[in-house]
């Protein structure tokens, strides 16, 4: 299916009546796979069969890739042409759905990175999100992932290629099978056979989706600091979705186990004030009791809109973490929306939202 100028590997299962649908995006090297399995899969390993039971759709896109179902490679695709790809999609898929219809943007891993721009088009084309859900995904920080000096290996084609053993870089393709292996261990029985996993679900990128500064070797430039912020729009703090995060938490995944709370807690923090209290004409007439009620919900951002699941990278995968996220998936996303009531009854001096 074509999204703009762009095609996609796109699953898409309506949700029951008007029921939200979730729109997810998977990170670098993998298809959207990981999100529904592959044929002949346990169908319990995967959130689609968890969200099907709750009557909740699933929209889950990949983009062009060097999959054999793409006839072209783009390897010149940026962050900004993933996000207009994905919104396309999406308005087109949920147009025959009842009203209202309702989505929810999932990512994870690299998807981080494209979540201002799908709920930025998604809003601008008549559907605003309710939010957007971390699966272990990198804010649009630079900095966050590794940068290699020499820059990261491409294919002949100019593809990010994840499965290079140079010096000095990660293995990150022995890495997620190790993933998977751990996951099977979990489980109780294999997951995703290391076969099938490399014959149905990994995939070589493009490189600029990253959104990193960095080397590129396709064509020997480097892109800036500040080439890669503008196209994050990394400091427009309120054109950032509210997001809600479900982290992992073992040490193999360690940075997004001990700091997506607080990284995407401080995107949040930014995104509270710059929508409702920057613009507010005279701060001290607000009460004190209304004042305190606000400085209290802001400390607390974090610990709301946080989830955690046991396990590693992969940790939406396999049964119990699968059902387990999809848990999580539907209970942040009725958290983003009573939290955005609730700081919108402050400001517009209405009773608070009943508690939950």
């Amino acid at each position: 299916m074509n999204g703009g100028t762009f095609p996609a590997v796109v699953f898409w299962r309506p949700p029951t009546g008007t029921n939200p649908t979730v729109v997810f995006l998977p990170g670098g090297g993998h298809l959207a796979r990981v999100a529904y399995g592959h044929p002949g899969a346990d169908p319990r390993d995967f959130l689609d069969f968890w969200l099907r039971k709750v009557g909740w759709g699933l929209l889950a896109v990949s983009y062009p890739s060097d999959h054999p179902t793409f006839p072209h490679l783009y390897p010149e695709m940026t962050v900004s042409d993933w996000g207009a790809s994905v919104t396309a999609i999406t308005l087109d898929l949920l147009a025959t759905c009842p009203a209202p219809r309702r989505v929810v943007v999932a990512g994870w891993s690299m998807a981080g990175r494209v979540a201002r721009s799908v709920c930025r088009g998604l809003s601008r084309g008549g559907l605003p999100p309710i939010g957007f859900i971390s699966l272990a995904a990198s804010a649009p920080f630079p900095g966050l992932v590794p940068v290699f000096e020499r820059g990261e290996p491409v294919t002949e084609a100019g593809l990010w290629d994840l499965s290079a053993d140079e010096p000095g870089l990660p293995t990150r393709h022995a890495n997620w099978c190790a993933e998977l292996a751990a996951l099977s261990a979990d489980n109780d029985r294999v997951v995703i056979p290391e076969d099938v996993y490399q014959r149905d679900y990994r995939i070589n990128t493009p490189l600029l989706l990253r959104g990193e500064p960095q080397f590129l070797r396709s064509r020997s430039a480097v892109v800036s600091v500040a080439e890669v912020t503008d196209e994050l729009g990394t400091f427009d703090f309120g054109s950032h979705p509210l997001t809600g995060v479900i982290a992992p938490t073992r040490p193999s995944d360690a940075r997004h186990a001990l700091t997506d709370s607080l990284t995407w807690g401080f995107l949040n923090a930014q995104h509270v004030f710059e929508r409702y209290v920057s613009g507010c004409p005279d701060l001290s007439a607000i009460r004190p009791q209304v004042w305190e009620q606000l400085r209290s919900l802001m400390l607390d951002l974090p610990r709301r809109l946080t989830r955690t699941v046991s396990g590693g990278h992969f940790f939406f995968v396999g049964e119990r973490g699968a059902k387990a996220t999809a848990r999580h998936l539907t209970n942040l996303a009725s958290e983003i929306a009573f939290l955005q009531a609730e700081v919108s009854a402050i400001f517009c001096n209405q009773p608070a939202p009943a508690t939950k």
